[in-house]
Formats: C-alpha cells, structure tokens, sequence
C-alpha cells in the first residue's frame, strides 16, 4: 500500500462497515474496517442526508486527505473526471443520462436498489439483487406500489436488508443495511477491480432513500438547510 495515494488504504478494503451521522449542518458517514475503532475514511456534506449537495471522501491518519467526490447517482475522481454513475432511475434513464453529481432528488428516482444499476467506468453495470428472504418479501411487484405511494420506507424502517449488485462476469459487492431503525451498513465487495468510492456511492443513494431514524427527521426538521 503506498502512503501518497490517497485513496489506497479505502480501495483495500474488502469488508467494512458504514455509520450514518446526522448533524444538524451536515452529514457524516464513517467507514471503519471490522473491529477498528477509528475510521479509515470518512465521506462529509453540507446539511441534512436530503440537502443536494456533495459528498467529499476524506482519509489518512488524520481524515484530510481528499479521496474524490461523491453523491448518490455516482463519483468523481480529485480532478472531476467520472469514477461512475449509479443509475437509480429503474430503466426510466440510460445510464449515459446520468451525472454522477446530480444526487437522488429526481422524480425518476425509484426507492428499490432490486432495479438500480451501478456502472463503474470499465467494468459493466453491476445490478441490484435482493440476497435473501426479508429483502424479497420489501422488493417485489406487489410491494412496488409501496414506493409509489411513499410507504415503503416505513415498512422497511427495521427489517434488515440485504442487496448483491453484480454482473454476469463479476461478482460485485454486497451491501446489508441494519433493522432496526439503525443507520448502519456492512458491505462485502467480491470483485476487486471495483472502485470502492463507487460502492460509497451506492450507500449514499441507500442512506438517502432507505433509511429512516428519529435523529434523521429531527435534525432534518430544525437544519437552516432548504430542501431545494
């Protein structure tokens, strides 16, 4: 591992954990490798999980270094060129419609990772899965009316999930957002030519549409951020 690329010690990771902070002016989300108390990455924004704005990927020992850019439809490497885009439209939009900083707040965003779509510049497009029973039973053609209607998050709220995202030549990653009402993710990534800001990326989206705590909608409620 080489200590002048910031980004070596998160694309290293093949297992890693992920916790939500919502503070009333900003968003945090901690990566921390299994057991290890202190974050190898953080990834920062301005105002609550629903402002449109930018994630910006830290690490290094002292959390300073800029890794990237980030946003729930995608990510851009230090000088702005695309890493990918996470396409959560369900089909409605070609992944080349999609910007990997135009965020989640989009009438063609759909709340069901079984239908979204990860590109990674390179690699093909790794798509959603439900990965076991519970999952299935929230993600179906009956329970897709849920999602239309806005219901959906609060039925899920605190069952956990568990999503695979792959292709026909690559095994992809899997992402398990804890039950109950916990903003806590455990990701697994099987293919190592994926570049894990991409994998953030994806959490980003899932931390945005599929989860829901007390604190979320409390600091939400009183941020000076607009929902703009």
């Amino acid at each position: 591992m080489t200590t002048d690329n910031p980004l070596a010690a998160v694309q290293a990771l093949t297992a890693f954990t992920v916790t939500v902070g919502y503070h009333r002016d900003q968003t945090v989300l901690d990566i921390h490798q299994p057991g290890a108390e202190q974050p190898v990455a953080r990834m920062v924004k301005a105002g609550p999980i629903r402002a449109r704005a930018a994630y910006e990927l830290f690490t290094g020992p002292a959390l300073d270094r800029v890794a990237g850019q980030l946003s729930p439809s995608g990510a851009l490497h230090t000088d702005g060129t695309p890493v990918g885009v996470v396409n959560l439209s369900g089909g409605r939009v070609a992944d080349a419609g999609i910007h990997p900083m135009s965020g989640a707040r989009h009438s063609y965003v759909v709340a069901d990772p079984t239908v979204w779509r990860v590109v990674p510049a390179g690699l093909p497009p790794l798509v959603g899965h439900a990965a076991d029973r519970q999952t299935r039973f929230c993600f179906n053609r009956l329970t897709k009316l849920w999602e239309k209607v806005g219901f959906g998050i609060w039925v899920d709220a605190f069952i956990a999930l568990t999503f695979d995202f792959r292709a026909p030549d690559s095994a992809g990653f899997r992402v398990k957002r804890a039950g109950g009402g916990r903003a806590r993710f455990e990701v697994s990534v099987a293919d190592p030519r994926i570049d894990r800001r991409m994998v953030l990326a994806c959490l980003a989206a899932m931390a945005a549409l599929l989860t829901w705590t007390p604190r979320r909608e409390a600091v939400d409620a009183v941020s000076p951020f607009r929902r703009n």
